[in-house]
């Protein structure tokens, strides 16, 4: 999957949420709006379901059980909980690619 289509689904998503009321107002994405966090215009029920429906497109487009974890975004930091439309996208990417990075601890 391309990082462009990527970001085109996360577009969707993010478009299913605002028909359903869960994004109560127009959000221009960019690769630098939050998705989780102070700045994110999703609340938590917001987030686990645009989460919920990002992943099942991902499903779709690629016809493989992938499963979005965020502990395996690099970008991610759980003490600083920031994540950005251009770091899901990407992780996007490498995980439908086989690419994702675990963290060890």
């Amino acid at each position: 999957m391309t990082k462009e289509r990527a970001l085109q689904l996360i577009a969707e998503s993010f478009e299913t949420l605002k028909g359903t009321d869960m994004l109560e107002e127009d959000v221009s994405l960019n690769s630098e709006i939050s998705l989780l966090g102070t700045e994110s215009p999703l609340d938590s029920i917001g987030f686990v379901t645009f989460v919920t429906e990002l992943e099942e497109r991902v499903v779709k487009e690629t016809n493989k059980d992938l499963y979005l974890v965020l502990g395996e975004i690099s970008e991610f930091n759980i003490d600083n909980p920031q994540l950005t439309v251009d770091a899901l996208a990407q992780y996007i990417v490498n995980l439908s690619e086989g690419e994702h990075d675990r963290n060890s601890g």
